[in-house]
C-alpha cells in the first residue's frame, strides 16, 4: 500500500477463474517507457490504483491474466452470441470458453483427462486446463463470412485444417459445435 496526500493508495488487484490474485507489476526499460505485467507475487506492486489509459485487462482460458493494449473488436457481439448459445444449444460439453483474439473466436473445452476424473469439484477447479480444438474465422468483414476450423493432431503437421465456410454463421456453428468431445469430431475433414 502506498500513501498519497493522506489515503491509502491500493494496487491493482485481479482475480482469476480461478480465485488466484494477480497484482500489476511495471517496470522502466532501458529506453525510459514503462512496460506492465501481472504477478502472483504481491512484493512490489505497482503504485498504481487503476488500469493504465489504453490498456486492458486480459485472462486467457487457464487463467494466466496480462495487462495488454486495448484490443479493437473485429467480431461483433452478436457474432460472439451466436457461438455462445450454439454451444450451449447444440454441444453436449458445458464447460467451455470462448477466446476472442482479432478476427478468430476459438472454443476451449476442458482436457479429456478431467471428465471421467474422480477429483473433488473444489480440487478440480484449481487444476482444470483448456485446450482448444475448434475456432470459428471471420474471413471477409463486409461479407460476415467465416470459415471453421478444427486442429488436426496427425502425424508431422500439428496445425488448424479447413472444414467450412458461409456468411451463416449460425449454420456453421450448429454443423460443427455438436461434434465438440465426440468421436465424430476427428472424422471431421
Amino acid at each position: 500500500m502506498v500513501k498519497v496526500k493522506g489515503e491509502v493508495q491500493m494496487p491493482v488487484i485481479y482475480k482469476n477463474f480461478r480465485n488466484d490474485a494477480y497484482f500489476l507489476h511495471s517496470k522502466l526499460t532501458k529506453k525510459g517507457t514503462t512496460t506492465y505485467h501481472f504477478s502472483k507475487d504481491a512484493k512490489g506492486a505497482a503504485d498504481l490504483n487503476q488500469i493504465p489509459e489504453g490498456y486492458e485487462i486480459y485472462e486467457n482460458p487457464n487463467g494466466r491474466v496480462f495487462l495488454r493494449k486495448e484490443q479493437k473488436p473485429v467480431i461483433h457481439k452478436e457474432e460472439i452470441s451466436v457461438i455462445n448459445d450454439g454451444m450451449k444449444k447444440y454441444s453436449e460439453i458445458e464447460d467451455f470458453k470462448l477466446d476472442i483474439k482479432k478476427n478468430v473466436v476459438f472454443i476451449y473445452t476442458v482436457e479429456d483427462l478431467y471428465f471421467n476424473s474422480s477429483i473433488p469439484k473444489q480440487l478440480l477447479q484449481q487444476t482444470k486446463n483448456y485446450a482448444t480444438e475448434l475456432r470459428f474465422v471471420l474471413v471477409d468483414k463486409e461479407e460476415r463470412a467465416f470459415e471453421v476450423e478444427r486442429f488436426n493432431y496427425s502425424g508431422s503437421v500439428d496445425d488448424w485444417i479447413f472444414l467450412d465456410g458461409s456468411n451463416d454463421l449460425e449454420a456453421l456453428v450448429q454443423e460443427y459445435v455438436q461434434h465438440l468431445g465426440k468421436d465424430s469430431f476427428y472424422d471431421l475433414m
